[in-house]
């Protein structure tokens, strides 16, 4: 499949998302509770489940990127980890384990050869950072503070993408970045699982979010806060009923879109699409 560009003079897509194929996908280590060598993604259902999500979030008025995985880095096809999107900049992904550190190098690639600026990382090697971690609500960004990304990168973020960053910690280790537990569906409302995170980041996201949908953990293991919103579609894996009964009466249309072969490594349709729009405003000069 060729990279999707939209046709000259065409109106600007409501959303833009970079996927990675599936052409190398596995599960061939385990780095978190979801992964296991023993129960291994089907090759033909994962192709066909990401044509679909392709083809879904198209339908939806999005603007779809992709490019080839590569040999060896089964995990490239979840591109949200390998970088954070701030206008046309971009901060790279630093993976805590060494089995994913080679797939912010190829996503960083893909970025700066459609235009996107690197902003470098200080000299720590301390520092780690994962996309999922990394989620906007309004003008804020909440960061997940877990097993993937470092406390004090909450920090940094904030300094060189110039806006509030919250840090959010996570306690409950199935649910290992923070996309996993809270999705954003506009400036207001918000679906989380609060009891995924200590008492300090679930006071942090009440007084941020004014209309909540709170979830319980039953409800966030379908992987329903892995989902991804174009204009006024939610696109998700699966949907609990008192979930898409809230949604539909806020207006919204959801459209389930399977990746159960997917969920086996532990992603959802979020980790599958980095948000080129995460952060719509250029970042300062460094």
């Amino acid at each position: 499949m060729a990279d999707a560009d939209p046709p000259s003079g065409s109106p600007r897509s409501l959303k833009r998302f970079l996927l990675c194929s599936p052409d190398h996908f596995d599960v061939t280590f385990e780095i978190n509770p979801w992964m296991s060598a023993e129960r291994r993604p089907d090759r033909k259902k994962s192709w066909q489940e990401w044509k679909d999500l392709v083809a879904n979030l198209r339908a939806a008025g999005a603007e779809v990127h992709h490019f080839p995985s590569l040999p060896g880095l089964s995990d490239m096809v979840f591109p949200t980890d390998v970088g954070i999107v701030a206008g046309d900049h971009f901060v790279r992904g630093r993976f805590r384990h060494a089995e994913r550190r080679d797939e912010a190098a190829y996503g960083a690639r893909w970025l700066l050869e459609h235009g996107f600026t690197e902003i470098p990382w200080p000299d720590n090697p301390d520092l780690f950072l994962e996309g999922g971690d990394v989620v906007r609500f309004g003008d804020v960004l909440l960061c997940g503070n877990g097993p993937r990304t470092s406390p004090a990168t909450a920090t940094y973020l904030s300094r060189v993408l110039d806006r509030p960053v919250v840090t959010v910690p996570i306690v409950d280790p199935r649910f290992y970045h923070l996309d996993m537990s809270f999705f954003p569906l506009d400036d207001r409302r918000a679906i989380y699982a609060p009891d995924v995170w200590d008492l300090e980041g679930q006071r942090a996201v009440e007084r941020l979010v004014p209309e909540p949908l709170v979830i319980s953990i039953d409800e966030a293991l379908s992987f329903c806060a892995n989902s991804v919103v174009v204009g006024d579609t939610v696109v998700m894996p699966f949907c609990p009923p008192r979930v898409r009964s809230a949604l539909v009466d806020w207006g919204f249309t959801v459209c389930v879109s399977p990746v159960d072969e997917f969920l086996k490594a532990g992603g959802g349709i979020r980790c599958m699409s980095l948000d080129l729009d995460l952060l719509a405003t250029r970042v300062p000069q460094q």
